[in-house]
């Protein structure tokens, strides 16, 4: 007897758009566990269709002729069935959904088909820019060769060779859940002078990172995060419309500030290493 998973999923307006279903993680075990081609029944059919499914984003692509078929739009509800042989679905009339991980409010902007390194290449790209643009070439920005240590930007002043090391952690979620959450690796973190932590906002709205940036010294990492049981950092911060009245508002600045405390951090140590 085969494993069967039946639940109802309420679409979203990125799957109509780019015609795909998201699968759950409760129905996934029953489906391949690499990319490949599925068989799927719609209403109607007495023969499977062959579909797609990315098992990266855990979406089934090719939904888009079911849809335009029967004039499905966003907040319509279907009722899928997943087993070891393919998946079945239906139009489903009741109001019984399963809350899954894109059941929730939608974003103006799909992120979810980027991966985390290439949303953490945008927030390191995006804070290169800022630190060339706003110090008008007196700082300069490298890259680690190796990015495993937990230092992603070095930045070092124009003729002074005592650097600033950054950790950037950018957040595509903050607007949806009104906190940002940081994890920080336990086993590569270690507190130093001249060591920050750089949070960054995406902001929906206007496709870009909010202009408030949390630029927190490494040392204070050790007095305000929480330890996780796996060794890891955890910093929370309870946010609303990309603003924070908690602990960690005094460690916002905003771009502008943010190259002068780097301008300022160097020059501090440059003065007593010299």
């Amino acid at each position: 007897m085969n494993n069967i998973i039946t639940y109802q999923r309420r679409l979203i307006g990125v799957e109509k758009k780019l015609g795909f279903l998201y699968v759950p993680a409760k129905a996934r075990d029953l489906l391949p566990h690499e990319n490949s081609s599925i068989k799927v029944w719609f209403p109607g059919d007495t023969k499977p269709k062959h579909k797609n499914y990315n098992t990266d984003h855990n979406r089934i692509f090719g939904m888009t002729p079911f849809y335009k078929k029967h004039h499905l739009n966003a907040g319509d509800v279907v009722s899928v069935e997943v087993s070891d042989q393919g998946i079945k679905v239906n139009i489903q009339d009741i109001e019984v959904i399963e809350d899954t991980d894109e059941n929730g409010k939608e974003d103006f902007i799909d992120t979810s088909g980027l991966s985390a390194q290439s949303k953490g290449n945008i927030g390191e790209d995006r804070i290169k820019e800022i630190i060339l643009l706003y110090s008008q070439g007196l700082l300069n920005v490298y890259k680690p060769v190796i990015d495993e240590r937990g230092i992603d930007l070095i930045v070092l002043k124009e003729k002074i060779y005592n650097p600033v090391y950054l950790q950037v952690k950018t957040r595509f979620n903050v607007y949806k859940r009104n906190r940002m959450i940081l994890n920080i690796n336990g086993n590569t973190f270690k507190e130093h002078h001249s060591y920050y932590i750089i949070g960054l906002s995406f902001n929906p709205t206007k496709m870009e990172i909010d202009e408030d940036i949390l630029f927190l010294p490494s040392k204070d990492v050790l007095k305000l995060a929480s330890r996780l049981a796996n060794g890891d950092y955890r910093i929370t911060i309870s946010m609303a419309n990309g603003k924070t009245t908690g602990k960690y508002k005094k460690y916002f600045v905003n771009k502008e500030e943010l190259v002068n405390k780097l301008i300022e951090r160097i020059d501090i140590v440059n003065e007593i290493v010299n």
